[in-house]
């Protein structure tokens, strides 16, 4: 009897670590989930001049809003894959000298955000007037939690790379975290936005790439058509 209630209590135990092991798991996972989409050749795409865009910034993190994008702003600058990047500053200004632009550029990122769709004739004027074609957006969305999770917020960060005259979408990183208690303080807040934000920065840099193996194949290709990674400077 000894040996079978020992044998009953150590699968037992091992139910119940297993189960502990998957909670956990499952938690990290419903806290913080991160995901990518893209095209499937990036090459094209590579080295491209750009529009830095943001959305309005959630309530609570208004104050800290604009340092936050400078910074971000400056991580950009450095990435080896994106060409010349039309800053916030320099948007402004084209704004200050076309305040009918900035009311189109509005009209644009609120229809951007709440459907998904890339407004092509705006997007088109945009394009001309920011001589970029193509837009890079930060959204940066704070909402109650669903009835899954046990935290009343949570964030969805998103960096768009959007192709101006299609609309298309060439390069996505989101990333969704529930906040904790602990996160909700003031301090610890702005500084969680701020290392998630760039952390969706970082993910691009590591995804906007060309693999090894299209470069192999460019260097197949004849030279009339080959694309020069030097030239490229990456």
């Amino acid at each position: 009897m000894k040996l079978k209630f020992t044998k009953n209590y150590t699968s037992f135990s091992g139910a119940v670590l297993l189960a502990g092991i998957l909670g956990i798991l499952f938690s990290l996972t419903a806290c913080k989930t991160i995901d990518i989409k893209d095209k499937a050749d990036l090459l094209p795409y590579m080295n491209k001049t750009v529009a830095f865009m943001t959305v309005k910034p959630p309530k609570n993190l208004e104050k800290v809003w604009p340092e936050m994008m400078e910074l971000i702003e400056q991580r950009l600058l450095e990435l080896p894959t994106l060409g010349k990047v039309t800053g916030i500053k320099e948007r402004k200004l084209k704004f200050v000298k076309n305040p009918k632009l900035r009311s189109q550029f509005r009209t644009y990122l609120s229809t951007l955000t709440l459907t998904g769709i890339s407004d092509k004739e705006l997007a088109w004027k945009l394009e001309k007037e920011l001589e970029s074609p193509y837009f890079l957006l930060l959204d940066f969305a704070s909402f109650p939690c669903t009835k899954d999770c046990s935290a009343n917020e949570q964030w969805v960060i998103r960096l768009k790379l959007i192709e101006a005259h299609s609309g298309d979408l060439i390069f996505l990183v989101r990333k969704q975290h529930v906040l904790s208690e602990d996160e909700k303080i003031a301090e610890s807040y702005n500084a969680l936005a701020g290392k998630l934000t760039t952390e969706v920065v970082d993910e691009f840099a590591s995804g906007f790439i060309v693999p090894w193996h299209r470069w192999r194949y460019e260097h197949l290709r004849p030279e009339s058509l080959r694309i020069n990674r030097s030239e490229l400077g990456i």
